[in-house]
């Protein structure tokens, strides 16, 4: 869950993205799992879904540790780049800032870094690319 005051809007890097509400000093977490808001659903848990279901994970869950993350508030809007504003720590249980960031800003992150393969849902669900 969002543990920094934030925003959703018009992402000039895709559709809709995550904004800082407020100066965010490095080093602040900025997301950590909290159920029950945020899921964690298994590959024998998606098999069961819905293509409805599956078409709203692909776009909005990634993959960690062979489970699929669902982030229940509007973490899920947080954009990719290459140069990020935020990352996971060593532990990878919370998402932090990699430097200050501004009030206004786009809070981003590196899927390359943050996200594991999908390769355990293979045959069940593919991940929704944006190109």
């Amino acid at each position: 869950m969002i543990r920094v005051k934030s925003y959703i809007s018009h992402s000039s890097i895709h559709g809709i993205g995550l904004f800082a509400g407020e100066p965010i000093p490095k080093g602040t977490v900025i997301w950590a799992f909290d159920e029950p808001i945020d899921q964690r659903f298994t590959p024998a848990d998606v098999a069961k879904m819905t293509p409805e279901m599956k078409t709203f994970l692909a776009r909005y869950a990634y993959c960690e540790r062979g489970t699929l993350v669902l982030c229940g508030d509007h973490a899920r809007f947080m954009n990719h780049s290459p140069t990020p504003s935020c990352g996971n720590d060593p532990t990878r249980r919370f998402t932090l800032a990699l430097r200050d960031i501004a009030k206004g800003e786009e809070l981003t992150d590196d899927y390359a870094t943050m996200e594991d393969s999908w390769e355990p849902f293979a045959g069940i669900i593919e991940p929704e690319r944006v190109e």
